[in-house]
């Protein structure tokens, strides 16, 4: 079983309170909000003929829990008298207490499956304020939280209800009805949501900016206008309460009547850029009913009548090698009636759809038309040809191709947006070949996704798609109205293809600041990028190549980029990554030129042949895979495993843990004898954990699989790319120690750990071990900006390392030998949000002594030293140089941007009293 954490949110439009929304989950599927396999979306058993639901106990709002529980009986009800669909749904009896904001965290982050489906009352909101903040505008939430990924059946499902948002008995069926789709499995869509004047969108009915065809409704209140599933709320009664024609098309996909394909028609075809070569997901496709001569609208029919889906709906995937990439259905049709088939711009791309959205799209708005079928694009988009259908009579093949920029016309980015351009030659970067290419607003190229994000980090970097940056920061080629501030566009020769940013500024809000010229080619057949800089004027961002969450380990160093007066050349030769930051204003490359060659290398598993219980590759702990000296991979997809054994001891602590990928992973550990003792799946995301006390002295075996290889012998069919193979990062620790719960800008007391410790004159059985790299006497300190003034006047502390860490979900362990000495150990600690790993220890000794011990650290800021505390002065120190030194003076090294850290690994200093 896994947990599918997937929940959609109904909010009232943005626009209207002046509010931000929450960013969108990280699943991938467009009418279904969980995907099980490409093409297979999750569906509760037996054609959804008995999906459970447990009401709270308390009120919801204004209603009483009485009233509450027959509102959402009436809600699911308008999704179960639907002839189309065979979803009906079953009251299961109370939750066994009343969710409020005390009790409510299990409920939000269920472990595993228990049986109930919570339908929660957040009667006051007080759940929702703690979650988004007071008036945030989410109205509520829900989706699937567990499901078989054998079977494709979902399990359980929850709900969670905004209380002060249900102000009357028609908001709250309206609210309501609208997060049982998603509780069905269904993701949000964007059909007639978005036009004039009702939404903030501000759209026309058809295809281009000012297209009429269909002119606009003569009403939105009160009529079925708007699809329950547009994921923003326009007041009472306003089209949501009874599910749309486009809303039935979404749930009789999922749990369809026996007689539903065979009575109504369905259009389907394929989304591409450009040719037939790249296909695209992601894009908004509408049918909208034609008049009967179809030429024109049909009044009102071609609003209510009408359906919507995305392209690549029913696929977690972008690779092309997926056949549901790129490809769409629209069922529910009239028999008999004519349709115009078009794609459509998404408005509303805060509002949290399922899938990520094609925003925006790298060609105009356009028609399907017949010529399409025979004619290469660029075509006129604004000419259709109207599709009648049948019952029972599929439309096959009616395939769109989007009219892809030309050759130095400008790219339609915007700011912080993307478009993806269909290449002119297959591209090989870091052993994945592509066909196109996303141009990323914000100067930097990606492959298989886009990423929209304006806040560089080296984190982000090395994580996300392979990427080729110029110089990743954020930049402004529209302003906020949509007038272009410099230029973003393309050429081509018979072996290149370069993008280039022309006198592109950076984000100043209403308009840009400064001008920044630098282009990035790629070369055919030798899978080579060149970078070239002109005027730059911005002095951080990054540049560089990366090959992507796939393939680095996430510890992937800067390096120099700039290195001769006019043009370097990097060789990968065994990287996965070669960037540089430079957060600090340091920016050196205007003028200057970067190629970067053998980008298509990929790296071998060290470990191989390990694919048996037999043949597992012996190590010792603590082993941790990020290095690329120690690839770990499963390939191929879906038909590897990898086995390590380890010795360990009875009592000793493990936690062995896939830490980095995007393999979908089970973990299992053995024993001497081959049998299973502990087995994970998903405890960590898609990534796997174990983690507990040892039985027994033994030589332990531990597998890694790919969901669902629960018997753990590799050659399980899987889900299919990118979740059954690739890259991972196991990191496999053994102690002689306990385990501290820390999470981040968190504090605990340590106490009862069999001596009394001496510092400055006083003796402390407890002490406070802070997330943030140091202990404290006395007090508990919260701080995570270390300064020399407050290590002098706090609490008194020792610091082995005290920067802003973020232990969550990380190892600290407090050793168990207490007699004479106390020892704490950060293992793999990232710094605040959750970059790098660093290693490090403190021993407390019973005679005063103060020890650090220094392992591989990724952090270069922080201070290290020790403090008397209470305003007593400290002495600057050079640890490197001087080592230890004497507590009672109150040593203290601050490490800066211009000072970095420069201990060694190992190293080791000694405080004394």
């Amino acid at each position: 079983m896994k947990n599918s954490n997937i929940r959609a949110f109904l909010s009232i439009p943005a626009m209207a309170l002046g509010l931000s929304l929450l960013p969108a989950t990280t699943v991938q599927a467009a009418d279904a909000l969980a995907i099980c396999a490409p093409g297979i979306p999750f569906a509760y058993p037996a054609g959804g003929s008995a999906i459970p639901w447990n009401p709270d106990q308390g009120g919801l709002g204004t209603l009483t829990n009485a009233q509450a529980v027959a509102a959402v009986s009436d809600a699911f009800n308008k999704w179960e008298d639907l002839p189309q669909s065979t979803a009906a749904y079953s009251n299961n009896g109370f939750m066994p207490v009343d969710i409020d904001v005390t009790n409510f965290v299990p409920i939000l982050n269920p472990v595993a499956p228990d049986g109930l489906s919570p339908i929660v009352f957040d009667e006051d909101g007080s759940i929702f304020a703690l979650l988004f903040g007071p008036g945030s505008g989410i109205l509520g939430f829900a989706g699937p939280d567990f499901g078989n990924n054998i079977t494709c059946e979902l399990l359980e499902g929850s709900s969670f209800l905004n209380g002060p948002a249900f102000s009357n008995a028609v908001a709250a069926e309206d609210i309501m009805v609208h997060e049982f789709g998603h509780y069905s499995n269904l993701g949000h869509v964007e059909l007639n949501g978005q036009l004039i004047p009702f939404s903030e969108g501000g759209d026309n009915s058809g295809a281009g900016p000012d297209n009429t065809t269909f002119g606009l409704p003569s009403s939105f209140v009160g009529t079925e206008v708007i699809e329950t599933m547009y994921p923003f709320y326009f007041g009472d009664g306003v089209g949501t309460r009874t599910p749309h024609a486009d809303d039935i098309a979404s749930i009789a996909t999922i749990y369809p009547d026996a007689g539903f394909a065979s009575s109504t028609g369905s259009i389907s075809g394929t989304v591409y850029i450009g040719d037939t070569t790249t296909r695209l997901s992601g894009v908004n496709v509408i049918a909208r009913r034609l008049d009967a001569g179809g030429t024109g609208g049909d009044g009102d029919l071609s609003f209510t009548d009408a359906v919507s889906t995305f392209s690549g709906a029913y696929t977690d995937n972008t690779d092309q090698a997926d056949p549901n990439v790129g490809v769409y259905t629209l069922s529910n049709l009239t028999p008999g009636a004519t349709y115009a088939v078009f794609v459509d711009t998404v408005t509303a791309a805060a509002g949290r759809f399922s899938n990520p959205i094609t925003q925006p799209l790298p060609g105009p708005e356009d028609y399907w038309d017949s010529a399409e079928a025979g004619t290469a694009p660029p075509d006129d988009p604004l000419v259709f040809t109207g599709i009648t259908v049948a019952a029972g009579s599929p439309n096959t093949g009616v395939d769109i191709r989007i009219n892809q920029p030309g050759p130095g016309d400008s790219l339609p980015v915007g700011d912080d947006g993307s478009v993806q351009l269909a290449l002119p030659f297959a591209y090989e970067i870091c052993g994945q070949e592509f066909g196109s290419v996303y141009v990323n607003a914000n100067g930097h190229l990606t492959f298989g996704a886009p990423d929209g994000d304006y806040t560089e980090s080296a984190q982000e970097f090395l994580d996300g798609p392979p990427r080729i940056a110029g110089l990743w920061h954020d930049l402004q080629p529209f302003d906020i109205f949509g007038d272009p501030q410099g230029s973003v566009y393309f050429t081509t020769s018979n072996n290149t293809f370069t993008v280039t940013w022309e006198d592109v500024p950076k984000w100043g809000f209403f308009s840009g600041i400064g001008s920044n010229t630098f282009s990035i080619e790629l070369k055919k057949g030798v899978s080579q990028a060149t970078v070239d800089y002109d005027g730059i004027d911005i002095v951080t961002g990054i540049a560089g190549v990366s090959c992507g969450l796939a393939q680095t380990g996430g510890v992937e160093p800067e390096t120099e980029l700039k290195v001769s007066k006019k043009r370097t050349t990097k060789n990968f030769n065994g990287e996965t990554a070669i960037y540089e930051w430079f957060s600090t204003g340091d920016n050196d490359l205007e003028n200057y030129s970067i190629k970067y060659n053998t980008t298509k290398h990929e790296l071998p598993d060290v470990f191989e042949s390990n694919n048996s219980f037999g043949t597992a590759a012996a190590v010792t702990t603590p082993l941790n895979t990020a290095p690329n000296s120690l690839f770990t991979e499963l390939s191929p997809s879906g038909a590897d495993i990898d086995f390590f054994s380890f010795e360990a001891q009875a009592g000793q602590y493990l936690i062995a843990e896939v830490t980095r990928g995007q393999i979908d992973s089970v973990l299992g550990l053995f024993n001497s004898s081959g049998v299973l003792i502990a087995a994970n799946d998903d405890t960590n995301g898609l990534l796997s954990r174990i983690e507990g006390a040892l039985p027994a002295d033994d030589t332990y075996t531990l597998a890694v699989t790919f969901c669902c290889d629960y018997d753990f012998d590799g050659v399980d069919p899987g889900q299919g790319e990118p979740f059954d193979g690739g890259r991972y990062v196991l990191d496999l620790q053994v102690f002689d120690g306990i385990p501290l719960t820390l999470g981040d800008e968190t504090v605990i007391n340590l106490s009862g750990f069999g001596f009394s410790f001496p510092f400055d004159g006083n003796s402390y059985s407890d002490v406070f071990v802070s997330s943030n790299g140091f202990i404290s006497f006395g007090a508990p300190i919260f701080d995570y900006t270390p300064s020399v003034s407050e290590f002098e006047n706090e609490a008194p502390r020792v610091a082995p390392l005290w920067v802003d860490l973020n232990a969550t979900g990380k190892l600290v362990v407090a050793d168990t030998d207490f007699a004479t000495e106390l020892t704490i150990s950060f293992i793999d600690v990232p710094e605040w949000p959750g970059f790098g790993a660093n290693n490090f220890s403190v021993t407390l000794h019973s005679d005063g002594n103060v020890e650090y011990n220094y392992g591989s650290v990724t952090a270069t800021t922080g201070l290290i030293g020790a403090a008397q505390g209470g305003g007593a002065p400290s002495t600057a120190t050079d640890f490197s140089v001087d080592g230890g030194g004497l507590i009672g003076d109150s040593p203290v090294e601050l490490f800066t941007f211009s000072s970095t850290y420069d201990l060694a690994n190992p190293e080791t200093l000694v405080l004394l009293p």
